[in-house]
C-alpha cells in the first residue's frame, strides 16, 4: 500500500542525488574559477561597498524601547503587497517587525595560537606565506568604529569613553633588521602616529577593555553595543610607532568615529592591507550572531613586523568616509543576529523540495559537503559562497568568526529559522513562501497546498499572520472544495498573487514615524547549481543515503501541516495524512484537531457550534 506522506525508495534516491549533484557542480564552478581567479573572495570581500542598497538604515530620530534588562530594541511595520492590479479585493498587510540594538553582555575573543585544525575559525589563504596576517587588529579596530558611529545614531547611547586600561607599548623602539622574526610575537607597528591616535589604538587593543559605548534601560542595567568584546589572550599585544612611546596623558578624549576611521585608514595604508580590512570588516559583522548563539570568537595572535619608514606621506580620504549611507546599512544588518543567520541558511533551501522530501535533499546535500573533495576547509568556504555570491561577505564572516560550524549543524538537520523581512531587503529567496501564486483557471479542482499555504498567509486570517516556521512546501495538492474561503476565493480570481515588499516605517521619537519606501521591486535572486537534466550520476556516493533516517522530513512535515491545519482540521480525503505516524502524534484531542466532515469531528458536545461555525465560514464539507 502507498505511504499517503513518505516518499517511495526511488523518490528519496532520486532527491539525494539531486543534492549532491546540486553541490558537486558548485564544486566545479568553484574550481573552474580558481583557474581564473588568484583570490577569489577578495570579489567578494569588497562588495561590501555597495552590496543590499534596499537594505534599511536606522533614521536618526529613532526611538527604542529600553523597557528590557538585557536588550534594547527598535521597531517599525513593514508593508506588504498581496495582489496585482486587477479585480481582486485582497488588501495589503502590515507586519511588525524589531531589531536589537544592544545587549547586556560581551562577545568574547579568544586569541591564541592553537592549532588551526582544531579551532571553529577559517582564514582565508588572502595572502602569501611571508605576508603579515592583520585580521584580529583589524576586527578589533572596527568594533569600535561600528560601535562610535551606533552611538551617533542610537538615541540614548553615548561613548565610546577609554577606560584606564590600555595596551603595553614598546620602548625599545628596535629597528626594522632588528626586530623579533618570530611569526608569533604580538607586537603592532603602528607608523608615525601622533598621540591621540597612539591613545586610540592603546584603547583598541587593551587585553581588559579599554573602550565602551553604552546605553542605559530602564530597568537600571548598562547595556553595551553590538560589537562590545573581551579579550582572553595568551599574550599582551605590544604596540610600537616610529616616535618615542612615552606614557599618554591618563585623561583623553575618546575618538569619535570620523576620527577613529581615519585612524584605521592610515593604519590600512601604511601596511597596505585593505583587502584584509575589508575581510575583517565582514568578520565584525558575524560578531552579534557568535553571541546570539552564545559562543565566543576564537582568532589568531597578529603577525605585524616592523616596517621601513618612508619620508613621504601620502594622506588619502579615509575608506567609508564618503560611503556612509552604505555602512549604516551594514551595521543595520549586523545588528540583526537572526536575520543574518537566516541569509546564512538560505543557501539550503532548494524551491520544488517538499516538506517530506526535505531529509533527503539534505543528506544528498552533506554527503557531499562532508565527502574528502572538500575537506580543505578553503574550498568548503568558496562553494558555500558559489550558492549565493551576493552572500559570500557573510560566509566569509561567518569561517573567520566560527559561525559556520553552527550554521552548517542548523542545515544539516533542517533546523533553521526564516525572516522575511531581511529575505526582502536582500532580494534573496530562502522559503517556499516568497514564491508567486499559481495562476489557476476558474474550473480548476484543486490547488496544490503550496498554493493553499500561499493564500492563506496572503489572507492574513487571524491564525495565518505568521509565516510556516520552515521553508519547504507541503507536498500534494487540496481539492478545491476542501479549502477555506479565502482560498477559494483567491484561487480563481483571475489575478497575480505574491508576496511583494512594499516599505516599512520606523517608530520614531515623539510618535513620529519614518517611512522608506522603494521605487522598484526587489527581485529574488536565483540560486547556482541547477542540476542539468541528464546530471552524471556516476559522480554520486551512496554511503550516506538513508532512507529509514529521515528525522528531518519527518519534523518539517509535521510543522507545516499544523500551520496549514491547525485552524480548521483536516478534510475527510486527508485522513491517511492525519493518521500517519509523522502526523498522528500531534499534541491535540479529536475535538481539537477535527476531520472535517467526519461524523467523529461532531462529536464534541459544548464544540459542536464553534465547529459548525467554523466549518461554515471557512471550510466546505468535503463529502
Amino acid at each position: 500500500m502507498e505511504d499517503a506522506v513518505r516518499p517511495t525508495e526511488q523518490a528519496f534516491k532520486a532527491m539525494y542525488e539531486r543534492g549532491y549533484r546540486t553541490w558537486f557542480s558548485l564544486y566545479e564552478m568553484t574550481i573552474a574559477d580558481t583557474k581564473t581567479h588568484h583570490l577569489p573572495w577578495w570579489d567578494c570581500a569588497f562588495q561590501l561597498e555597495n552590496i543590499f542598497p534596499d537594505h534599511p538604515s536606522f533614521p536618526e530620530s529613532l526611538a527604542v524601547d529600553a523597557s528590557f534588562s538585557n536588550t534594547v530594541i527598535a521597531t517599525g511595520i513593514s508593508t506588504w503587497r498581496t495582489a496585482a492590479q486587477g479585480p481582486c479585493d485582497l488588501p495589503s498587510f502590515d507586519q511588525e517587525f524589531f531589531i536589537p540594538v544592544a545587549s547586556d553582555r560581551p562577545t568574547i575573543l579568544a586569541i591564541s595560537d592553537s592549532d588551526p585544525q582544531q579551532s571553529t575559525s577559517v582564514f582565508p589563504r588572502s595572502f602569501s606565506e611571508d605576508d603579515d596576517d592583520h585580521i584580529t587588529v583589524l576586527i578589533l579596530a572596527w568594533t569600535y568604529i561600528l560601535s562610535a558611529r551606533w552611538a551617533e545614531i542610537i538615541p540614548g547611547a553615548s561613548g565610546p569613553e577609554y577606560s584606564n586600561c590600555e595596551a603595553e607599548w614598546d620602548d625599545k623602539n628596535l629597528p626594522p633588521e632588528r626586530a623579533p622574526t618570530d611569526s608569533t610575537a604580538a607586537i603592532i607597528d603602528l607608523g608615525d602616529i601622533d598621540d591621540d591616535a597612539a591613545r586610540w589604538w592603546a584603547a583598541v587593543l587593551a587585553p581588559e577593555g579599554g573602550w565602551n559605548a553604552s546605553i542605559p534601560s530602564d530597568r537600571g542595567p548598562i547595556l553595551h553595543s553590538p560589537w562590545y568584546t573581551r579579550l582572553v589572550s595568551e599574550q599582551r599585544f605590544t604596540l610600537s610607532r616610529g616616535t618615542k612611546s612615552r606614557p599618554l596623558p591618563a585623561q583623553h578624549r575618546a575618538a569619535s568615529f570620523t576620527t577613529a576611521l581615519r585612524y584605521l585608514s592610515s593604519y590600512r595604508e601604511f601596511h597596505q592591507v585593505a583587502e584584509q580590512s575589508h575581510a575583517a570588516l565582514a568578520a565584525t559583522l558575524l560578531l552579534p550572531v557568535a553571541r546570539y548563539d552564545n559562543r565566543r570568537v576564537q582568532l589568531p595572535t597578529p603577525r605585524v613586523r616592523r616596517k621601513e619608514r618612508v619620508n613621504e606621506t601620502i594622506c588619502k580620504t579615509p575608506a567609508w568616509s564618503e560611503n556612509l549611507n552604505q555602512l549604516d546599512r551594514l551595521l543595520t544588518l549586523s545588528c540583526n543576529a537572526v536575520g543574518t543567520k537566516a541569509l546564512l541558511n538560505s543557501v539550503f533551501f532548494e524551491p520544488g523540495v517538499a516538506c517530506n522530501i526535505c531529509g533527503a535533499w539534505l543528506q544528498g546535500t552533506f554527503a557531499f559537503l562532508d565527502s574528502e573533495i572538500v575537506q580543505d576547509q578553503h574550498i568548503l568556504l568558496r562553494v558555500l559562497m558559489k550558492r549565493d555570491p551576493s552572500l559570500g561577505f557573510l560566509w566569509l564572516g561567518a569561517f573567520i568568526t566560527g559561525a559556520q560550524t553552527r550554521a552548517l549543524q542548523e542545515a544539516r538537520q533542517g533546523w533553521w529559522k526564516i525572516d522575511l523581512h531581511v529575505a526582502a531587503w536582500t532580494g534573496t529567496l530562502m522559503s517556499f513562501i516568497q514564491e508567486p501564486v499559481s495562476t489557476l483557471s476558474p474550473e480548476t479542482e484543486e490547488i496544490s497546498r503550496a498554493d493553499e499555504c500561499r493564500l492563506m498567509y496572503l489572507s492574513h486570517d487571524q491564525s495565518y499572520t505568521v509565516p510556516p516556521l520552515f521553508p519547504f512546501a507541503p507536498f500534494g495538492s487540496t481539492a478545491m472544495t476542501d479549502t477555506n474561503i479565502d482560498v477559494r476565493q483567491h484561487a480563481r480570481c483571475e489575478t497575480s498573487h505574491g508576496l511583494e515588499y512594499q516599505g516599512l516605517t520606523w517608530r520614531c521619537r515623539d510618535g513620529q514615524r519614518t517611512a522608506t519606501t522603494i521605487p522598484r521591486r526587489i527581485p529574488l535572486r536565483t540560486k547556482n547549481g541547477q542540476q542539468p537534466s541528464d546530471g552524471n550520476i556516476s559522480v554520486v556516493t551512496y554511503d550516506n543515503l538513508d532512507n529509514e533516517d529521515d528525522d528531518c522530513s519527518e519534523m518539517v512535515t509535521r510543522n507545516i501541516f499544523t500551520w496549514l491545519r491547525d485552524e480548521d482540521g483536516f478534510p475527510v480525503a486527508e485522513r491517511p495524512i492525519r493518521e500517519h505516524e509523522w502526523i498522528d502524534n500531534l499534541d491535540y484531542s479529536d475535538d481539537d484537531c477535527p476531520i472535517t466532515g467526519d461524523v467523529e469531528s461532531t462529536a464534541g458536545g459544548g464544540n459542536l457550534h464553534g465547529w459548525l461555525l467554523k466549518t461554515v465560514t471557512r471550510r466546505s464539507n468535503s463529502l
